[in-house]
């Protein structure tokens, strides 16, 4: 089997509500389709969409980067996915400055798309192409952004009781606020679910300390990067008795190190960011030697790029956690048929939706990249 050609399409969709990532508010998602196209006339898809505030590159980059990888990718033998994602991830590579990755979420989305027409030539799922013992299903966590208003009608509602875990966002409002969400989801919700709360880098170590002291570390699974100087958690777990997980600080050389430490119990790995398949299962049996989970997270992909993390997640080696991968609610419209779906706390891979609805296919405009 061939690459008889490379096709990308724009997209731009709604969000339900405003989302916020580092200092960027965002009410709609935008990016890139891509599709492979076989001489055998199959086709598969992948999505490419940094978020802003959170990946360097920009939907330009994304551009140029397809302009030049998409035609170099015509005619190449398609004979096993190592092969072609490592062709994917030299190519793109390529397209920047010495020693730096441009656009991972480009390898990313190529590489879903890879990884899609090789499970569908095999009648398989994307998880059985990257491993040999895919796990059948990932369990998945809420989100959580909001007041106490917001977390007393959660839990009223009973639309976080399905899921074994709960990613909190805090930092967003006062000490005294972040306090009452936390303990009207902590006395609300069944008493085996945990919560993860995510600062998202945004905290003071006094700062952090004053919100999380005195929390339940049985109920606590970690907290999120929630230092602005990450120098400070072995402090913080001190302080508090609760450990960290880490996410953008493994995308940092000189902090990579910290990792390695008693107080980390997890690594969070956004495929968008980190980009090539291989670096994600280094960087998962990284964090099995130092004896931390693997989370997999969604950078507020659509559905098509949620399935195709879900099938990540199914396939990393190691001691996988609850995935963030709960972010379908944010979109009004999703992109694939059936809807995406993860409200009962888990992804069943072997359901797994690897084309866009035939309505979103009718208004996308996909032309040959380059």
């Amino acid at each position: 089997m061939k690459i008889a050609r490379v096709e990308v399409a724009p997209f731009r969709l709604p969000l339900s509500r405003q989302y916020k990532a580092g200092a960027v508010d965002t009410q709609e998602r935008q990016g890139r389709f891509v599709r492979l196209v076989a001489d055998s006339g199959s086709q598969s898809y992948g999505e490419i969409s940094p978020l802003p505030g959170l990946h360097k590159e920009s939907l330009a980059d994304v551009d140029r980067v397809l302009r030049t990888v998409g035609p170099e990718l015509h005619g190449c033998d398609f004979v096993s996915f190592d092969a072609y994602a490592q062709n994917v991830a030299n190519r793109v590579a390529a397209c920047g400055p010495a020693g730096q990755t441009p656009c991972p979420s480009v390898i990313f989305g190529l590489q879903s798309a890879g990884a899609a027409m090789l499970a569908q030539d095999a009648d398989t799922t994307p998880a059985a192409i990257l491993c040999s013992t895919p796990r059948d299903r990932v369990a998945v966590n809420a989100l959580f952004v909001g007041s106490p208003a917001a977390a007393a009608e959660a839990i009223a509602s009973g639309q976080l009781d399905a899921y074994p875990c709960v990613k909190v966002k805090v930092g967003l409002r006062s000490i005294a606020e972040d306090r009452e969400v936390l303990g009207i989801l902590l006395s609300g919700l069944p008493d085996n679910t945990t919560l993860r709360l995510d600062a998202n880098r945004s905290l003071t170590l006094d700062d952090a300390v004053a919100r999380f002291r005195g929390l339940p570390a049985q109920r606590i699974e970690f907290l999120e990067e929630p230092l602005s100087d990450p120098g400070g958690l072995a402090d913080l777990n001190a302080h508090t008795g609760l450990t960290m997980g880490l996410d953008e600080t493994l995308h940092i050389p000189s902090l990579y190190d910290i990792g390695r430490a008693s107080y980390v119990s997890a690594w969070c790995l956004k495929p968008s960011l980190v980009g090539h398949w291989g670096r994600m299962v280094f960087l998962a049996k990284e964090a099995e030697r130092y004896g931390s989970a693997v989370i997999v997270s969604s950078a507020l992909e659509t559905g098509l790029g949620l399935w195709s993390q879900a099938q990540m997640a199914a396939a990393l080696p190691g001691r996988t956690a609850a995935a963030g991968l709960g972010t379908e609610s944010w979109l009004r419209i999703d992109t694939v048929t059936p809807r995406y779906d993860a409200s009962r706390g888990v992804v069943l891979t072997c359901d797994w939706q690897g084309v866009p609805s035939p309505r979103v296919l009718d208004k996308l405009n996909f032309r040959k990249a380059g």
